[in-house]
């Protein structure tokens, strides 16, 4: 029960930001008029984990990219949320990982199309939310991280 209600809790809270969780949401909501940081006013827990983007190239069409995660949650049933934001605070991405449903440690993905997406710096960033079975809920953010993705250049031929 005490899982189930953590996993509801966290798949709404994923459906009502827009953002993808475990299982694609049916219908699209729309999209907030302005972004506010989920994360504002949590304190940051380096102890609990952390949460890693991965620098490359921002490739044509739509691709995914990836990211990892180590997490070492306090006593209790864990939720992670996960938001990544582009090039001037763009909301682009996330994701959820549930105890139970996945490890401490893994990778996870999210799409990007080079035609939507700038490149340049991105940050991932993480909430972590404990259940400790006593209807006490515990959360905080991992540390933030920052990675670039970029457009390769177009070569130019100089014939002489």
């Amino acid at each position: 029960m005490l899982r189930s209600v953590l996993g509801t809790t966290a798949l709404a809270l994923l459906t009502s930001l827009g953002l993808p969780g475990p299982a694609e949401a049916s219908a699209p909501s729309p999209a907030p008029a302005r972004y506010t940081d989920p994360l504002a006013g949590l304190q940051e827990h380096p102890e609990w984990g952390s949460i890693t983007g991965v620098d490359g190239p921002l490739r044509k069409g739509c691709k995914p990219y990836g990211y990892s995660y180590a997490v070492t949650p306090p006593e209790g049933v864990w939720a992670i949320e996960v938001y990544i934001t582009g090039p001037g605070l763009t909301p682009l991405a996330g994701g959820a990982f549930l105890d139970g449903y996945d490890p401490l440690t893994g990778t996870g993905s999210y799409k990007l199309c080079r035609n939507t997406t700038r490149s340049g710096t991105f940050t991932i960033q993480a909430k972590l939310s404990v259940d400790d079975g006593y209807g006490h809920i515990t959360e905080g953010k991992l540390p933030a991280d920052t990675f670039v993705l970029t457009k390769k250049k177009k070569r130019h031929h100089h014939h002489r």
